[in-house]
């Protein structure tokens, strides 16, 4: 019993080691790109100024005037996603398997209305237009539901961590991807 303790704190313990290194790996692999994509929120946000260049500006009692053309093509951008938003449909690979993909495609729907998938993939949409990433999160939540509720949840991609091998469109060929959440305690 105690060898069989050991070995499950031994592998435990291997696990948080490659936990680190994966992480290790993906923020260095992806440091130049999260100073860009914070740079590209602020820019989305009207955040252009600098702190130098805005406290000059207040010293000289100047304002500091911006004419945000990224918001309103975003928002274009986002706006034709939106007008044209995807339907998940299973369609039949051999004969006589209609009425199962007919009510797999009906759980799909109704999952998605659930769960107001539509929106939470249309906010990762905008942050692939802005940063390059975007990214959602379907899991089972127990806090309103102890039998568990199907969520889909839009993801922050700067809490996003992947594979620095990965080479392919979506990341397709990654081997690990981490997600590193900051949870106050």
């Amino acid at each position: 019993m105690a060898e069989e303790a050991r070995t499950d704190e031994s592998d435990l313990a291997d696990l948080v080691t490659m936990a680190h290194r994966f992480y290790r790996e993906g923020r260095d692999h992806s440091s130049d790109w999260r100073s860009e994509a914070v740079e590209a929120y602020d820019m989305v946000a009207n955040r252009q100024w600098s702190d130098e260049d805005l406290s000059m500006l207040k010293e000289q009692n100047r304002p500091a005037v911006t004419f945000n053309r990224i918001a309103r093509t975003l928002n274009a951008i986002v706006g034709t996603e939106l007008n044209n938003r995807h339907e998940t449909r299973f369609i039949p690979r051999e004969q006589g398997d209609a009425k199962v993909n007919e009510v797999l495609t009906a759980a799909s729907e109704w999952v998605r209305d659930e769960t107001d998938a539509e929106d939470e993939e249309s906010d990762a949409f905008e942050d692939t237009c802005i940063a390059g990433m975007g990214w959602t999160e379907t899991r089972l939540s127990y806090e309103n539901d102890p039998d568990g509720a199907i969520c889909i949840d839009r993801v922050d991609p700067l809490e996003m961590y992947w594979d620095p091998t990965a080479t392919k469109r979506n990341l397709a060929d990654a081997r690990w991807v981490l997600r590193v959440k900051r949870i106050p305690f």
